[in-house]
């Protein structure tokens, strides 16, 4: 089967919604992962007591999850930022041409030898 060619704007409203998805995981990285600090930080002051009969272990466990769980989805939420936004790091391929170019335009002969 052949593949019919997307249209400029069929390509244009698929790139602005992998946008506005990654702008969405975005957001909810942030609330999540504020609302996981906050409880974090506040949940072993309420429960002290409880946590201390129950054991080191438990609560060794719970910061454990606290604290890679965020790690892990920042990762991803990385790899989703640089999926998303490949386009943008071309930058680097543009400077280097640049950089040729000027270099090449002001070269004497005698300056890099």
């Amino acid at each position: 089967m052949k593949k019919i060619p997307l249209s400029k704007l069929e390509r244009v409203e698929i790139k602005v919604k992998k946008i506005k998805d990654f702008y969405n995981h975005l957001a909810w990285f942030l609330v999540v992962n504020i609302v996981v600090l906050i409880v974090r930080f506040k949940m072993f002051d309420i429960f002290s007591i409880e946590f201390n009969s129950i054991g080191k272990n438990i609560t060794h466990w719970i910061d454990v999850n606290m604290t890679v769980m965020p790690l892990l989805w920042l990762f991803g939420l990385i790899c989703h930022g640089l999926y998303v936004f490949k386009d943008k790091f071309r930058f680097y391929e543009n400077w280097e041409q640049h950089q040729i170019k000027k270099y090449m335009e002001e070269d004497n002969d005698t300056k890099y030898m």
